[in-house]
């Protein structure tokens, strides 16, 4: 795990920014699916404030990657020909719609459809960042990270750990319970299912792919096995996680048991990214 230990940066940063990003397709889902009075949006909006921490956290770790922080700005060199450059510049932009939308939101500027279409476009630009950072690792020179495995495994952590975010969110704006949350909670519960079969099923086909090859300097099967440990603890405790997330959603939506849920995610993505990040295996420059 000693090169996984090198990209905790990134690690922290691909774990809450994917989480943060997906829990505004969770709300955006949500206010398509009920309507929700004023005073239940005030709470809710206060309460948003959650997934943009996640993510400020989340950027701010992957200053820490570089080896001068102060030329972040130089990152945005490789725009149009950099996976890097292209998923940073998504990422800014998707961060600045997002605080832009709650900014709004808190000043009481979003009524109705505009709200609904604002929050939309949000989540659009969402699942586009999301993409956007596993395609960062499609690197021809390192297979073990160039395949479709990546960017699908990043969209269902952020669907599936949105989806929870986005159901501890509501039930702490108390906008969850009571038979007209019915179908709030069917559309999250199958944004929950969808994201936890590619989350598992993308980390699982990263996993194989690794064990498979073998260069001149490094044998996969070899270094899979190092860390097979991490990765069933992030199966374990991702499946986990998400059955407690549907429990949430199919009985009553409770913050305790919403909360240990979302605890049980973040820590299960973590794992699945110090693996993939262990799992770095190159065939040279």
């Amino acid at each position: 795990m000693d090169m996984a230990m090198q990209e905790l940066p990134l690690a922290f940063f691909t774990t809450l920014a994917p989480i943060g990003a997906g829990t505004f397709i969770a709300l955006a889902l949500a206010f398509l699916r009920a309507d929700y009075s004023d005073d239940q949006f005030k709470r809710i909006d206060k309460m948003t404030i959650i997934p943009l921490i996640l993510l400020v956290i989340g950027f701010a770790a992957s200053f820490f990657h570089l080896a001068n922080p102060l030329h972040a700005m130089g990152v945005f060199g490789g725009l149009g020909s950099s996976p890097l450059s292209n998923e940073i510049a998504v990422g800014v932009v998707f961060l600045v719609v997002a605080a832009l939308y709650w900014i709004l939101a808190m000043m009481g500027k979003l009524d109705g459809s505009v709200r609904k279409a604002f929050i939309c476009v949000v989540a659009v630009l969402a699942l586009i960042f999301a993409c956007f950072i596993g395609l960062a690792y499609y690197v021809d020179t390192i297979p073990s990270w160039a395949t479709p495995a990546a960017p699908i495994s990043i969209i269902g952590f952020a669907l599936a750990g949105g989806s929870i975010l986005g159901t501890l969110i509501l039930s702490l704006a108390d906008s969850m319970n009571g038979d007209e949350m019915t179908s709030v909670k069917k559309a999250l519960l199958i944004m929950l299912a969808v994201g936890a079969v590619l989350g598992i099923g993308g980390a699982s086909c990263q996993f194989v792919t690794a064990a498979g090859i073998v260069t001149a300097a490094t044998n996969g099967a070899q270094m899979t096995t190092a860390v097979a440990g991490y990765f069933a603890g992030f199966l374990v405790i991702f499946i986990a996680g998400a059955m407690i997330g549907a429990y949430s959603l199919i009985k009553e939506t409770k913050v305790p048991v919403a909360t240990g849920a979302v605890v049980a995610i973040i820590v299960a993505v973590f794992l699945a990214r110090l693996v993939f990040y262990a799992l770095e295996i190159s065939i040279g420059l």
